[in-house]
């Protein structure tokens, strides 16, 4: 297998977060690597993929600097090895008066993927993993098209000023961008629907960009691409009845839904379903009485689906339009859970 550069956010991504609430601020602030709870499927999916020794595990967070040790403790209690773990220096920035950088997320992630990208120069592919409660998907595919060369440096000016990003940011994206060298490295992102946005919204981000009710959905579109083995997606499916409780109906609509929106084809999907039926059965794990009937009834039936949505795998985004559109939609959000907190 190539060697690929795995890109993760933490909150909602990979550990259950609550920011909505002033209790769930406080719990997610004071709990211990022990209480953490990971998001299901994320930590079996992550350490599938570390067994390709070549790949490297990056994270990404809004956390706070000093949650580091925390953080730290609690991958490796979950089996998780990582190159890097970037964490928001939100204290500095609030000593120092910085109230916008608390919330910005463009002057904070952007210039750390192109500043990390451009010291690798090219080479490994990337595979993104974000989540819907923050502008994940618009940072990540802003990113992807900047390195390869499809975003025009004045429209990155222009999104950085009505995004209002720092002045030092500014300029760091700004040299980079000086020095950057073009090549279309982003495979897939993947977005995990903490806050179930509809997946109509994510559409005009293109084929490239795959929104997620689960990490089996993952595993299934990372098998497709080969990227994993058919044992890694039978540990993985394994991982999710046993610490999630999944039932066959679960793994089966999962499954139909990447299905109806196009992500996985007729051939892929006979495909799949024959590995699961090889590699999954009563001899290898005991599962309760009647589950793998009922799984491989449900996904036989998925194997005579034709229907194929052509999805446009090349999008030509206009981001700044895409940024004023979110950014009120984000607006809307931000007020909706100061008033739940306050309340």
């Amino acid at each position: 297998m190539e060697q690929i550069i795995y890109r993760w956010d933490l909150d909602k991504t990979y550990i259950k977060t609550d920011f909505e609430t002033l209790t769930g601020l406080f719990k997610t602030a004071l709990e211990k690597a022990e209480q953490k709870k990971s998001v299901p499927g994320a930590p079996s999916l992550l350490k599938e993929l570390q067994k390709n020794e070549t790949n490297e595990i990056y994270f990404i967070s809004g956390s706070p600097l000093q949650m580091r040790k925390v953080l730290e403790k609690k991958l490796v209690i979950d089996g998780i090895r990582w190159r890097q773990l970037v964490l928001k220096p939100n204290l500095r920035n609030l000593l120092l008066g910085r109230f916008h950088a608390l919330r910005d997320q463009i002057g904070y992630k952007l210039p750390i993927l192109l500043e990390d990208n451009l010291k690798k120069g090219r080479g490994s592919q990337e595979i993104l993993f974000g989540d819907d409660a923050e502008s994940d998907a618009y940072i990540y595919s802003l990113y992807a098209d900047t390195i390869a060369g499809k975003v025009k440096k004045e429209t990155i000016y222009k999104i950085m000023e009505l995004s209002h990003v720092p002045a030092k940011n500014q300029k760091q994206i700004s040299d980079i961008l000086e020095h950057l060298t073009h090549h279309d490295v982003v495979k897939k992102i993947f977005i995990y629907l903490d806050k179930k946005t509809p997946t109509k919204r994510f559409d005009l981000y293109g084929s490239r960009l795959v929104p997620i009710y689960n990490y089996f959905q993952a595993a299934l579109v990372l098998y497709t691409e080969g990227l994993i083995t058919q044992t890694s997606l039978t540990r993985i499916i394994l991982d999710l009845v046993f610490e999630a409780h999944y039932s066959p109906v679960i793994f089966s609509n999962s499954f139909q839904d990447l299905q109806r929106r196009g992500v996985i084809n007729s051939m892929q999907s006979a495909k799949i379903v024959d590995c699961i039926k090889e590699n999954l059965n009563e001899k290898i794990v005991p599962l309760p009485e009647g589950f793998y009937e009922k799984l491989f009834t449900h996904l036989d039936a998925l194997k005579d689906i034709k229907k194929n949505i052509i999805i446009d795998s090349v999008k030509q985004i206009d981001y700044v339009k895409l940024y004023l559109r979110e950014h009120e939609k984000h607006i809307k959000r931000k007020k909706s859970m100061i008033d739940r907190i306050l309340q």
